[in-house]
């Protein structure tokens, strides 16, 4: 501590320490209070930043509640969903669908007629070449097969034909006893662009094509609304706006593609209850304790009161535009004894299932007859109270942060000053315990003195 030293004190006799310990307390009575000040500030700082991330959470939702894309989400329910399944992108075209899906797209195929021993089998044999013809989109392509060329050799000719048009080989084991080694041809695109036709085939290796045998179209077909359509894709996206049929087998199906309304209640749920978390925070926290006199961190702030009041206001009157939703209350808001503000599921949910058109207008507004939304008005001030430039939360934390600095500035030049001026009321003291002690060796001097006087006179 400034101003202590051990030996304050010997040469009086006098608990000069503690005097001046004592003193110093009493002359710190300012420095605390303006400490305890300090704390105050701090902790309202604090405050705000947790204020301002709930208001700009509000915002965030607030701000998807007033976009035309917020109401766009699609959801589509099937009544067989093994024949096929729907996605569906933000303002798909809303309706029912009746579905017909007739075949597949398949993989034009083509497999050995006749099975052999193994891979190692010979496809020619004759002791000379033959021509192996076969075409594809157009694209005619022509191998001379020499003679002793094996079924796996065979395959990767094919294959690695540098005229290959996408066409894959492959030696495969189908089963059919002994000699099931097969060739299967197959192409790598889908539909009839893919469709592959063999003109010239080997003597003594026959292929008999598969998938698009007899003429069987390799496109989807699929009927919507009875209208037929043929696509190169079991995935199509260009029948219904915005909806991808993904098609897995033959069969019926209906589906309707609806707005994805329960996401439009999640949001206003979450909404609710963050704009519930706002309030609460100002409320709170701009409290005052009669039994323990403790004051909120906001207390006495009015323009969050203002604010606060501007938000009730918000929810409770009306906004001028036709329809059977004009306010938040028409949504199942509702307030509580305390001020506290809840929702009504039910309300919600009918004003959602019954009047969405109402809610939507409500929510966007009618910008043709000049009426802001609810969620315009609500974005905008929540916009305006977290604006980094001049927003509530900025002035008043920027207000507190000031005082805040200058009380730390304050408080270090008075503890300088304090510790200054007892350091050289130490130093007196500590010439007065000398001075003193002085006093008293020369009281005892003298008094010794006068004691052998008296002596030496009684003699």
């Amino acid at each position: 501590m400034a101003g202590s030293i051990s030996t304050l004190g010997i040469g009086s006799g006098l608990d000069l320490q503690n005097i001046l310990d004592q003193l110093k307390e009493a002359d710190r009575i300012p420095i605390r209070q303006k400490e305890s000040k300090q704390l105050e500030y701090k902790e309202r700082i604090e405050k705000f930043d947790v204020l301002q991330s709930k208001f700009l959470k509000t915002k965030d939702i607030a701000l998807n509640l007033s976009l035309q894309s917020t109401y766009m989400g699609r959801e589509s329910n099937l009544s067989d969903s093994s024949v096929l399944s729907v996605n569906t992108l933000e303002g798909a075209e809303l309706g029912t669908y009746n579905i017909k899906v007739n075949s597949l797209a398949q993989k034009s195929s083509w497999k050995s007629e006749s099975g052999m021993a193994s891979g190692d089998s010979f496809v020619n044999d004759t002791g000379s070449a033959q021509t192996f013809t076969y075409e594809m989109n157009g694209k005619s392509v022509s191998l001379q097969v020499a003679s002793g060329t094996r079924l796996s050799g065979f395959a990767s000719m094919i294959n690695g034909d540098s005229n290959n048009p996408g066409v894959k080989a492959s030696v495969i084991k189908d089963g059919s006893g002994a000699d099931s080694y097969k060739l299967l041809l197959r192409s790598e695109t889908i539909g009839e662009e893919g469709r592959i036709t063999i003109l010239d085939q080997l003597s003594g290796f026959k292929l008999a094509e598969e998938a698009g045998a007899g003429g069987s179209g390799l496109d989807a077909e699929v009927e919507v609304d009875g209208v037929s359509y043929k696509r190169a894709s079991n995935s199509i996206s260009d029948i219904i706006q915005g909806a991808t049929l993904n098609l897995q087998k033959s069969g019926e199906t209906s589906f309707e593609i609806e707005t994805d309304k329960s996401s439009i209640k999640d949001q206003i749920l979450s909404f609710v209850e963050s704009l519930k978390e706002s309030l609460s925070e100002i409320k709170i926290n701009s409290n005052y304790n009669t039994e323990t006199n403790e004051k909120g961190s906001f207390y006495n702030l009015s323009s969050l009161r203002t604010f606060r009041s501007q938000l009730i206001n918000d929810v409770i009157n009306p906004i001028n535009i036709d329809g059977s939703i004009t306010s938040m209350v028409d949504l199942g808001i509702e307030y509580t004894r305390d001020g506290e503000i809840i929702i009504n599921e039910s309300t919600l949910e009918n004003a959602i299932e019954n009047n969405f058109e109402d809610l939507k207008n409500f929510l966007l507004g009618d910008s043709e007859n000049d009426v802001t939304g609810w969620a315009d008005i609500v974005n905008d001030r929540f916009r305006t109270a977290t604006s980094a430039a001049n927003g509530i939360v900025f002035v008043e934390k920027n207000s507190a942060q000031s005082m805040y600095d200058k009380l730390v500035a304050q408080v270090a030049s008075d503890q300088e000053r304090l510790d200054k001026r007892y350091d050289i009321m130490a130093k007196q003291f500590l010439e007065l315990d000398k001075y003193m002690s002085r006093m008293s060796s020369m009281s005892s001097y003298l008094s010794q003195q006068i004691d052998s006087m008296n002596s030496a006179k009684d003699k």
